[in-house]
């Protein structure tokens, strides 16, 4: 394993933070594997599932048994870890602006399509290696241009992952089964990352909206391909992992996670070893199909459903009671499908976002990307 320690400038005297990211393998190989947590620097079952997953590459590559390169970046996010306010971690917003840690990622399409107008031939690889290096030098030129430690922070991760053929961000929800998002662009290793993790969903969609980590690597190739045709090959497979919610971290949750994510690494060649899937596949779902449950009215929370369960439309899954009026109203699913999150905080205000539903009709366009 190589340490590589990169320092940002700091914004104010006095300060810096630094990224580490952990390199395993072979420098160049592929298949590349990039894997980070903490991005959402107040999301914890991701984190402790990569501490687990360390000793298992250590051990695998003291056997030889990485022919390609992983890397890993255990702590993604150090403005976001020192971001506590009235005894609680914050680190979703960068305090100073309220931009969200994981939004606003450069567009690259242009930039690289611009270099690599003219070039592409009829080799899929050798367009796949052109297109790579392009996306590497125009994050590079956009990091030159850096103002701020978020903004650095961000492209610092990508120019790590930008020319990674897998790319796993690890994150949670407030209470929720396991789920993922992705990209329809590789259905299969969608499939594969599924049965390693136990999702119960996959949430399925081209463009979310956001400009999110996990899409600023398969979008580019999305729009490369809608310029220059088939010569685009299907590119980098990206997806979000929600491993479950806030609370659920434990050592013994994070070991079973950590396996899970040596299965995937085995099963795309990153890893020599005989580590298989334990899960069946999980229904791949429109993203625009996940319902959206609002509050009807403000005041306490209480649930009759649980994360995990298929409800109907209409069905009541908790109510809001007013403490003032002592009105007490249901909350009910807007769709058919699996319940798969809830909000955690047991006060809400009137028309606040409580539940999600995820379901096979698409209900919502647009920007799907909650902030």
């Amino acid at each position: 394993m190589t340490p590589e320690i990169v320092l940002l400038a700091g914004d104010a005297p006095g300060t810096q933070r630094q990224l580490i990211c952990l390199r395993f393998g072979v420098a160049g190989a592929r298949p590349k594997v990039y894997l980070q947590a903490g991005l959402h620097a107040d999301e914890m079952p991701g984190v402790l599932a990569l501490q687990h997953l360390l000793p298992l590459l250590d051990a695998a590559e003291a056997e030889g048994k990485i022919p390609g390169e992983v890397l890993v970046v255990p702590a993604a996010n150090p403005i976001g870890l020192s971001q506590w306010a009235f005894q609680r971690p914050l680190g979703r917003m960068e305090a100073e602006s309220l931009h969200n840690f994981n939004r606003g990622y450069p567009d690259l399409a242009t930039r690289a399509g611009d270099l690599v107008d003219g070039l592409l031939g009829d080799d899929p690889a050798a367009n796949a290696g052109l297109i790579r290096a392009a996306l590497v030098q125009a994050v590079a030129e956009v990091r030159a241009q850096a103002r701020t430690d978020m903004v650095e922070g961000q492209l610092t991760l990508l120019a790590w992952s930008i020319d990674a053929d897998h790319v796993l961000d690890l994150h949670c929800d407030h209470q929720a089964v396991m789920h993922l998002y992705a990209s329809p662009a590789r259905p299969a290793d969608t499939s594969l990352l599924c049965r390693c993790t136990g999702a119960r969903v996959a949430l399925i969609q081209d463009v979310s909206g956001g400009n999110a980590f996990d899409e600023a690597h398969t979008v580019p190739w999305l729009q490369l391909r809608q310029r220059f045709g088939d010569q685009v090959p299907a590119g980098c497979f990206s997806s979000t992992l929600e491993y479950r919610g806030q609370f659920d971290v434990s050592d013994a949750l994070a070991a079973g996670d950590a396996a899970g994510l040596m299965a995937f690494l085995v099963g795309v060649g990153a890893v020599i070893g005989d580590a298989t899937p334990l899960h069946p596949d999980a229904p791949h779902l429109p993203l625009g199909g996940a319902g959206e449950v609002f509050a009807p009215q403000g005041g306490v929370v209480t649930w009759d459903s649980a994360p995990g369960e298929t409800v109907t439309q209409g069905q009541v899954l908790g109510h809001v009671t007013d403490p003032m009026t002592r009105v007490r109203q249901p909350i009910r699913a807007t769709n058919t499908g699996l319940l798969f999150r809830l909000e955690l905080w047991r006060s809400c205000l009137r028309g606040q976002s409580l539940a999600h539903v995820a379901g096979e009709t698409v209900l919502r366009n647009g920007d799907l990307l909650s902030d």
